[in-house]
């Protein structure tokens, strides 16, 4: 992450969620080719078997909509520093954290349901998965071509804070109702979860393309953070 995204983080002591449609692979929360036909054809059978018509648009497509409804927060589960992620993701202003998944989870406050997942990679062409009924699968799957980032992700659906503010508000039409939840979702491209900093930090990484002077403000700021027992490691790349 960069230096602000990294304030933001001991300011706020949240971890960001960014929703699942704003993110730069359009296939996200989407489902691969196989997939959506066999989705779509058991569909088409359940409904002619009962005489009801079936969705003026294909099931999947339903599924693929709920990217605005869901919100990520992604970690790298590599063991050591990589370059292409360094480059891609904070280049010379940038450190990054290294934590286990106890201590994630471990640190995590919110009273929000978060769902942790290790990410699959598949051929979106060619490749099939079991859906099993599970709307968040798709959210568990990337491209083949994104391989190398070796995922590992926070879900949060549904978050509690904006379904709690869209049942206070008193909207009686359920067209109307369904109107305001929509135009709340567009509206928030970001939900923060809160957190423990000092469970959640292992270790500090300082980008190998960061100036030296970085080194001593990084260890002033976590001084003023009371986090001086956090080990700052330079990258040795």
């Amino acid at each position: 992450m960069n230096i602000p995204a990294f304030l933001s983080l001991l300011t706020k002591s949240s971890l960001t969620f960014v929703r699942a449609d704003l993110f730069e692979d359009k296939y996200e929360g989407t489902l691969p080719r196989l997939m959506a036909e066999m989705i779509d054809f058991q569909i088409s059978q359940k409904l002619n078997k009962v005489n009801q018509k079936g969705f003026d648009e294909k099931f999947s497509k339903v599924l693929d909509k709920q990217n605005k409804d869901i919100f990520l927060n992604c970690w790298c589960k590599e063991n050591h520093e990589m370059v292409h992620m360094w480059k891609i993701y904070s280049k010379e202003h940038g450190v990054a954290i290294e934590t286990t998944y106890e201590q994630l989870k471990k640190s995590v406050i919110s009273d929000e349901m978060i769902y942790p997942t290790e990410i699959r990679y598949l051929d979106y062409h060619h490749d099939h998965i079991n859906w099993q009924s599970n709307g968040l699968t798709a959210f568990t799957i990337k491209r083949k071509e994104y391989k190398s980032e070796n995922e590992f992700r926070l879900i949060l659906a549904f978050p509690r804070i904006l379904e709690d503010e869209i049942m206070k508000t008193d909207i009686p039409n359920k067209e109307n109702r369904h109107f305001e939840r929509m135009k709340l979702y567009e509206q928030t491209p970001a939900i923060e979860c809160a957190v423990n900093i000092k469970e959640l930090i292992l270790k500090i990484h300082l980008s190998p393309y960061a100036p030296d002077w970085y080194y001593s403000v990084l260890s002033d700021i976590l001084k003023k953070f009371e986090l001086e027992n956090i080990e700052i490691i330079r990258s040795n790349l």
